[in-house]
């Protein structure tokens, strides 16, 4: 099977404006997600700069390095949270079969869940149901919810300031 990206473009409302880069995108640090011209600015998701791929699964682990970041920087404290690139693909091969690859900037596997169910660059049937039926269970019940935090799954990630 070909896995095919659509092109993707910065809004347009975005383009030209002071907060984005020469791409129309809003120029941040890809680990802080802090504007890189504007302090009090942070961006995550389809509207930053951030090389990755703009998908729920990224941004459910740039969001608590956003929030983190927005905290310390409103009280004037240096950027504690930093983002690695995590994203994630979910490949289907075959009938009911997937492969789920999760990566990390400069394309570096980081998979999470080879340790329970196996690896995770070989097709396989429980990825398939995970996709399936798990994801969109995680993603009306948590993640919208605020209590999904990406690749940590339902734990929270550590708020470096302010404790859980």
């Amino acid at each position: 099977f070909l896995h095919v990206v659509p092109p993707q473009g910065a809004p347009d409302f975005l383009k030209g404006s002071p907060i984005a880069d020469e791409a129309g995108w809003v120029a941040v640090n890809n680990a802080t997600t802090q504007s890189t011209k504007f302090a009090n600015i942070f961006s995550l998701g389809d509207a930053s700069s951030m090389p990755n791929s703009k998908t729920a699964a990224a941004i459910t682990s740039q969001a608590p390095v956003l929030v983190d970041n927005i905290r310390a920087a409103y009280d004037g404290k240096e950027l504690p949270a930093k983002y690695d690139g995590y994203a994630s693909c979910p490949l289907l091969t075959g009938h009911n079969e997937l492969m789920l690859a999760e990566f990390k900037y400069g394309g570096i596997p980081k998979e999470t869940f080879a340790p329970i169910l196996g690896s995770q660059d070989k097709p396989n049937m429980l990825y398939y149901y995970l996709k399936k039926d798990f994801f969109p269970w995680v993603y009306w019940h948590g993640f919208v919810k605020g209590k999904w935090f990406g690749s940590r799954g339902p734990l929270r990630p550590v708020d470096y300031l302010y404790g859980p």
